[in-house]
């Protein structure tokens, strides 16, 4: 058996890398295809080591880039990659890997949590052999399937993630007493209506005596933030480490918010997606969708409710006994005839 994964950003690599590794403790061959989209190339290299990576495809953040390089070209790479390698099996997190697989009457698993985008999951649907969502969908179908966890379970679970203080150290920052803050680009597609630099915006409306860490997709951006913010140079070898021992982490894409939240970190997301994967943690009184312009009130009552801090772990213990082993749940689909 050979399995080939295909990922296009850094929360792709680290959804399928533990499944990787099992795949690794039971001598199953696997391949990478990875798009050329900011540091996802190197971060896939450091975290797949030893496999033979593809590069498919190129996402340089413009509407031309997005269409005919990210898409159009990266199927047809994706087509001689199966043609050479021949695998029996696919795993993704959109549509194009499952249109080559179904060339060659392969299987191929889509794990996906936006069913906002009713165009993809129609493909992703149509394509592929089944498409997994997490518990936030309200039909199930032959294609269609419900996974009980979010996606980035897979590598945030007690099961797989142990935070390291050590981390923390090397930003001059004491654990509990700093915000850490993500801003994204909106290059891509799903933000390529939001505003550029939301926090940017309300940057200065942060008091000056919190201790900011801030990891920066757009570094063109670089010296528009407060001079006595920390601005990370990624990729960090343990980002999730510094999320962990964070007082309040703000973000202003969605992914970034969610594994704050389920880090156990009370957290603000203030980009302008509506998301029913968002609604999971929202409910659960983690994450609080914010508009930009109350942030910083939001923060300052953040970091002054000491509730977070003591009840972090059993949070996400709670949330372990809830949830499935999201790996585990990969590798029995490879079991299905």
């Amino acid at each position: 058996m050979k399995v080939i994964i295909d990922v296009g950003h850094p929360a792709h690599v680290n959804l399928y890398k533990n499944f990787v590794s099992k795949l690794d403790n039971e001598n199953i061959d696997c391949i990478i295809s990875v798009l050329d989209r900011g540091k996802v190339v190197q971060i896939a290299k450091k975290e797949f080591p030893g496999k033979k990576i593809y590069i498919v495809g190129k996402h340089k953040g413009t509407f031309l880039s997005i269409i005919f390089q990210a898409n159009i070209f990266k199927f047809f790479k994706l087509l001689r990659i199966v043609i050479k390698e021949r695998p029996s099996i696919g795993f993704g997190t959109g549509y194009l890997l499952g249109a080559a697989m179904l060339i060659f009457n392969k299987k191929c698993y889509q794990f996906d949590d936006d069913p906002e985008r009713k165009f993809v999951v129609f493909l992703e649907k149509t394509l592929s052999t089944k498409v997994f969502f997490p518990p936030i969908i309200d039909f199930t179908d032959r294609k269609i399937r419900v996974f009980n966890a979010l996606k980035e379970w897979a590598y945030l679970s007690p099961d797989y993630f142990n935070q390291n203080i050590d981390v923390v150290k090397k930003y001059n920052v004491e654990p509990k007493n700093y915000i850490f803050i993500r801003e994204v680009s909106s290059s891509s597609l799903n933000y390529s209506d939001q505003e550029e630099g939301v926090v940017l915006s309300i940057s200065n409306l942060i008091p000056n005596h919190y201790k900011v860490i801030l990891s920066l997709e757009n570094k063109n951006l670089i010296n528009k933030y407060p001079n006595n913010w920390t601005i990370l140079e990624e990729p960090v070898s343990d980002i999730h480490s510094l999320m962990f021992y964070s007082r309040v982490v703000i973000s202003s894409g969605d992914s970034m918010a969610r594994e704050g939240a389920m880090l156990g970190v009370p957290s603000v997301y203030c980009g302008f997606r509506e998301m029913r994967a968002n609604k999971l943690l929202i409910d659960e009184g983690i994450l609080f969708k914010v508009e930009p312009k109350n942030v910083p009130e939001s923060v300052i009552t953040l970091f002054s409710n000491e509730i977070f801090v003591k009840d972090q772990n059993t949070f996400r213990n709670i949330l372990n006994n809830r949830w499935i082993n999201v790996p585990e749940f990969m590798y029995k689909l490879l079991q299905i005839k």
